[in-house]
């Protein structure tokens, strides 16, 4: 999340706001979340194209 201060003017644009108990995920865990959206995705593509393949005439 991003955030810019309307009061002072951030010289480098917009800067990140971190909770205090919030900790960056590891490279395995990014990884594994990117090739786990991205099946999910794929999965949920097949099932749209198979429903409009079904009901088509």
């Amino acid at each position: 999340m991003t955030y810019s201060s309307a009061k002072g003017h951030d010289p480098k644009g917009l800067s990140d706001i971190l909770a205090a108990d919030e900790a960056a995920p590891s490279l395995g865990r990014q990884v594994f979340n990117g090739l786990t959206g991205t099946l999910v995705l794929l999965v949920t593509g097949i099932l749209v194209l198979l429903v409009v393949l079904w009901k088509s005439p």
